[in-house]
């Protein structure tokens, strides 16, 4: 996560937070609607044809099924899933194509018994909601999308319309909180984690839960690709910009490289010729990814590392550095509570030669900072990353790291011809 990008991304929403709200107000008044209609009486009450979807609708009321899932998709897509995630449905299966009412077995032996229990369960649910009992919500066997959708339109503005465990996990993944049991963790505890980092926030803490939803997928960090996974295809003209197959609970491992002296004519002294032009906004994307995840991954690292020394007082300080400009990602500590910054650098390559872009702010940071440090992640796309942690290679100037020039800063100064024509 690039603090600078989400930053001017929140700025950026809230001036289209208003438009956003009013072309879904149609939407909000039919969500209060039906959750004033389907009071826990009412949905005791409810007969089997106005909840099972498959069924026509009624002339009166509301499907509580197709309502939920058809008319309110706008506030939070459950559509995709099998209809089984209601507990009971009206249709067909793959190897049965006869018509008729079905049900999910742990609700019951048949679709009578199924649809009396469910409707007892989303009451509860319900009821768990209103009183935010997070240990009783996740004990119900609502299914987990159907479950979520239930709460966020009961309760649209303590419960996140975010269902998709996926999505849960790619938001939450994006935003560096990460954390191995809570990826792991229900639905419930993922969408909490991601109210609790909104209500954490300056900017975003009085935004609505279904506009931060909107934010989430529309603006910063954008809905999950389709395909996550790397092109195999050689031909593929997008195949840098696909998200990287990051797995989920990365366990990163220290290591020690020594820094040997740079053979002549090697690549490391000389830049590497191309017949073709090199495409630096596409390569700018893969690395600014590949270092979102390495700044995740040092920052829990270093955070672990100061606990194995007894500070824990001071792993509690670890953290990212607020603005880029600032020349290092992270702001560490040593034993002795003397501040380590850091710089963190990410490739997909194997362990072996360190390369890296390094900008200039960066670099004079380093020159200016005796307590400098590159932390070099390798293999970034695999379950067990390495990290190589150098020491200041820059101050003092160490001979054995080549530093090439990549690029220039013009400045040309300039006056109106016009003006010496008069």
């Amino acid at each position: 996560m690039n603090t600078n990008d989400l930053l001017a991304a929140k700025l950026r929403f809230e001036e289209q937070m208003a438009s956003v709200s009013a072309s879904r107000q149609n939407l909000y008044s039919l969500r209060d609607s039906f959750a004033s209609y389907y009071t826990p009486t009412q949905i005791n009450d409810m007969p089997l044809e106005h909840y099972a979807l498959g069924k026509n609708l009624p002339e009166i009321g509301y499907h509580f099924c197709y309502t939920l899932e058809r008319a309110l998709d706008g506030l939070g897509r459950t559509i995709g899933a099998t209809s089984s995630k209601f507990g009971v449905y009206y249709g067909v299966t793959r190897s049965d194509k006869t018509v008729r009412y079905r049900h999910t077995m742990k609700f019951g032996a048949n679709y009578q018994m199924a649809f009396k229990n469910v409707k007892i369960f989303i009451n509860r649910l319900i009821e768990a909601g209103k009183n935010e009992d997070i240990a009783e919500i996740v004990k119900n066997p609502i299914s987990p999308m159907f479950k979520g959708k239930i709460l966020s339109t009961y309760f649209p503005d303590r419960y996140l319309n975010v269902f998709s465990d996926d999505h849960l996990k790619y938001f939450l993944i994006r935003l560096n909180l990460n954390r191995e049991d809570l990826l792991s963790s229900d639905p419930v505890l993922k969408r909490e984690a991601l109210v609790a980092y909104k209500n954490n926030d300056e900017v975003m803490r009085n935004w609505p839960l279904d506009l931060f939803s909107y934010f989430l997928y529309e603006v910063y960090p954008e809905r999950p690709p389709k395909e996550t996974k790397q092109s195999n295809n050689p031909n593929d003209q997008l195949a840098d910009d696909h998200e990287p197959d990051f797995p989920e609970n990365p366990e990163p491992e220290w290591i020690n490289l020594d820094m040997v002296e740079p053979a002549q004519g090697s690549e490391a002294t000389k830049r590497k010729r191309s017949n073709s032009n090199p495409d630096y906004e596409k390569e700018g994307r893969k690395l600014k990814k590949y270092g979102d995840r390495g700044e995740k991954l040092v920052l829990d690292k270093e955070k672990e590392r100061l606990v194995k020394l007894g500070r824990k007082d001071l792993a509690e300080r670890v953290e990212k550095a607020e603005f880029d400009h600032l020349g290092y990602d992270i702001i560490s500590f040593e034993e002795d509570e003397q501040p380590r910054y850091i710089e963190v650098k990410a490739t997909s390559s194997k362990v072996g030669p360190a390369n890296f872009f390094l900008s200039s702010n960066e670099l004079q940071k380093a020159q200016e900072l005796s307590n400098y440090f590159i932390y070099m992640v390798y293999d970034i796309l695999s379950k067990t990353p390495k990290i190589w942690v150098i020491p200041n290679p820059f101050h003092p100037e160490n001979p054995n790291v080549v530093k090439t020039p990549t690029t220039y800063r013009v400045s040309i100064n300039t006056k109106n011809r016009s003006e010496t024509l008069k």
